[in-house]
């Protein structure tokens, strides 16, 4: 059986939060608000004291001009509440790549930041297999931090817009290769478990399964394993879950450029048929006791790769859609694309 990775679990602020106390422990940030509960200590990739020494939170410190108005505190709870924990989490993921990217090539810590090393950045990204969607989401993080605090948009520089061209293409293109899972998709899916699974413990851990994937906008290998028996580092254990009443929380082992863990926190729907928090609540109560995979037969045996795509194609086919049209990836393209959509509404 897979062995457990030990590994400590902090309590986590929200993502917004967690991506402006990185921010500002970088030099010239240390006047950012804390947020409503108040600053606390997290470790930066360079080691530096929260504001570099700035007089963090002194309103002395407080820039001339800045976006936030006289009430910065609110103004930014406000922009807390304008987009979903899911964006701000993949902008915090961007800034602490882009901060560890920075670190690991010895490159000058200064804000606003260097376009030639955003340039070295998109380069990295790429030569690792970072996909394109990830790299775009992440450089358009980074111009949303750097718009949010006053300095220049790095991204029209020619260069940085030729390479995100370059990667918007190979998007369309994976994006024409396969049809996204959109909820309406999801909901038929879902009807059809009782007909294509085997038994009803089997409904219960697809329809948590297919839930998780779309709202948490998961990656196949951090729901299911590519085979029995064979340490997957991205694979989620039970322990990675964490439920509570109106909301779950998943500590994801996944990051394209280090070894961090960050959190996919999921939310009570009003549908509840397609609420992934509920599914979740169901399942866990019907699964076998013990520590291993989250998501297990029976048995408590891992659902493979190969399992998941057997259920995922008989539902669409039972549906009467199309599964050559569909793939593994179909469900985080369903739901990230509403996500860049909202993002950047201004994109090509």
């Amino acid at each position: 059986m897979m062995q457990r990775r030990r590994i400590d679990l902090l309590a986590s602020p929200s993502p917004f939060w967690a991506l402006l106390a990185l921010l500002r422990q970088e030099p010239g940030m240390g006047w950012l608000p804390c947020g409503p509960d108040g600053c606390t200590r997290s470790r930066s990739t360079s080691g530096l004291e929260a504001g570099s020494g700035e007089g963090a939170d002194k309103l002395s410190q407080v820039p001339e001009k800045h976006s936030f108005g006289p009430w910065p505190l609110k103004a930014l709870l406000l922009l807390e509440d304008s987009g979903d924990n899911h964006l701000w989490q993949v902008y915090h993921e961007g800034l602490k790549n882009f901060l560890s990217f920075r670190e690991g090539m010895a490159l000058s810590a200064v804000w606003p930041i260097p376009v030639e090393q955003l340039r070295e950045f998109l380069v990295a990204m790429e030569s690792q297999n970072v996909p394109p969607t990830k790299i775009i989401m992440y450089m358009k993080g980074l111009s949303f931090i750097s718009r949010m605090v006053d300095h220049p948009d790095p991204l029209p520089d020619p260069v940085i817009c030729s390479m995100m061209s370059r990667l918007k293409r190979r998007t369309r293109c994976s994006n024409d290769e396969y049809s996204p899972v959109t909820v309406e998709v999801l909901r038929f899916l879902l009807g059809t478990l009782e007909s294509v699974c085997s038994s009803p413990y089997e409904c219960m851990l697809f329809r948590a399964i297919f839930t998780v994937a779309f709202f948490g906008v998961l990656h196949i290998e951090e729901m299911v394993a590519n085979h029995q028996n064979i340490a997957q580092p991205e694979l989620l254990y039970l322990s990675d879950l964490q439920l509570m009443e109106g909301s779950a929380n998943l500590f994801l082992h996944t990051s394209q450029m280090g070894q961090r863990r960050y959190l996919v926190q999921l939310r009570l729907c009003k549908e509840m048929w397609i609420c992934p928090v509920e599914a979740l609540r169901i399942y866990v109560a019907a699964r076998p006791q013990g520590e291993g995979p989250l998501f297990v037969h029976s048995n408590s045996m891992a659902v493979t790769k190969r399992e998941f795509l057997a259920v995922f194609r008989r539902g669409l086919r039972f549906a009467g859609l199309p599964p050559n049209q569909y793939g593994v990836h179909s469900f985080w393209l369903g739901n990230h694309n509403s996500s860049i959509s909202w993002a950047s509404p201004q994109s090509d």
